[in-house]
């Protein structure tokens, strides 16, 4: 999937897809929505192609790490997997038989899956960034915006806690 950096996507839902996404919590289907006063931008979404490459401050890349390593990570609970379309076959997408790459940073390992998202608040603005952008940065030599990893490093990770939950019907056991 292929969304151009930095483009908006919003004022209220923080999901790349162009409308919120049902999620379960609580017996109860609902959906996230950022602060009011906030918008949202995309970063991350390569789809075929990188689209700048180059060195990036390793704060930037630790922070996501970190983020990564505290499970700072919203999930959209119903859109899927998303696999990583740089990858040329499944033994880049499947290394050892479990889905996901493996990324490697300062002599850790983590395996990053294609689902869920980075939210990072800076000022008035909430980047959003696919969990696979450690596997762009890191094994197809990726360079976020620069306004991004300022965000990453100065800014702050949003998580379940920071979004509002609007929640509606109750989940049936009939099924």
């Amino acid at each position: 999937m292929h969304i151009r950096d930095l483009a908006k996507l919003g004022r209220n839902n923080p999901s790349p897809y162009g409308f919120p996404m049902p999620l379960e919590r609580s017996g109860r289907w609902g959906y996230w929505l950022l602060p009011d006063g906030l918008y949202l931008l995309a970063v991350g979404w390569l789809g075929k192609e990188v689209p700048t490459t180059g060195v990036l401050p390793s704060e930037c890349i630790e922070g996501l790490w970190e983020a990564f390593e505290a499970r700072l990570v919203v999930h959209d609970g119903t859109a899927g997997w998303h696999n990583c379309e740089l990858c040329e076959g499944e033994d880049e997408w499947y290394p050892d038989g479990k889905v996901g790459p493996v990324v490697e940073w300062r002599g850790e390992r983590h395996r990053v899956r294609g689902y869920g998202h980075f939210l990072v608040r800076w000022e008035d603005r909430v980047y959003i960034a696919p969990v696979l952008i450690l596997h762009y940065i890191l094994d197809h030599d990726y360079r976020p915006p620069e306004i991004f990893c300022t965000a990453v490093m100065e800014g702050r990770f949003l998580g379940p806690d920071d979004l509002d939950w609007v929640g509606e019907e109750p989940i049936s056991s009939s099924g």
